[in-house]
């Protein structure tokens, strides 16, 4: 059987890089994650590279914005974030994909030098009495934060549609955990239309 230089060099490629990742289109069925798929594109639901692109948007508005809070002046060290409520208002998408949105936010803002540098998160204390009785059964330590320099940042994630076109909105309000006072509010728009 005579074979082509072109079915040659091919074969050999494969064999040299044997080690790497299937050629896109076979059918192990994986595409990048910045891809859309037909099954997607037919799926009335924001694309799940959009709420990747969102969220990215969105954390790094928070980090550009957040340092500049009035109430974050002067003050001798770094405030404390509570991760509080994100609520969805979007009718539109479920509460597990929702809770993984609200995660990555967690995640992405976490992995910021500017972020941790001004700021730091602690969990509910709820969820550290749990994991503290699970360890060690001890409760927590009554005084976990300085009250007046520790705020909840809670928010509301809204999709307004037209047709083929959605704008997603997520409104942000920092709350001082002491007095219950709003410090700042902001929203953030990602907006796209159409399906691929």
């Amino acid at each position: 059987m005579v074979r082509s230089g072109a079915a040659i060099v091919a074969s050999l490629g494969f064999v040299l890089g044997g080690c790497q990742a299937p050629p896109t289109g076979t059918s192990s069925g994986r595409v990048p994650a910045g891809w859309s798929t037909p099954a997607e594109a037919g799926d009335a639901r924001p694309l799940p590279d959009d709420y990747l692109s969102f969220v990215d948007v969105w954390c790094q508005a928070l980090v550009r914005d957040l340092p500049g809070v009035p109430a974050f002046a002067n003050l001798p060290y770094r405030a404390t974030i509570l991760f509080g409520d994100i609520y969805n208002r979007t009718d539109i998408i479920s509460s597990t994909e929702f809770e993984a949105i609200r995660k990555k936010m967690q995640v992405t803002l976490m992995q910021s030098e500017t972020f941790n540098n001004n700021f730091r998160f602690l969990i509910s204390r709820a969820h550290l009495d749990e994991l503290r009785r699970r360890e060690v059964n001890t409760p927590v330590e009554q005084q976990r934060f300085d009250e007046d320099h520790t705020y909840l940042l809670n928010g509301t994630m809204y999709r307004i549609s037209r047709g083929d076109t959605h704008l997603y909105m997520i409104t942000y309000e920092l709350v001082n955990f002491r007095t219950g006072e709003i410090v700042w509010t902001r929203d953030y728009e990602g907006k796209r239309y159409g399906r691929y």
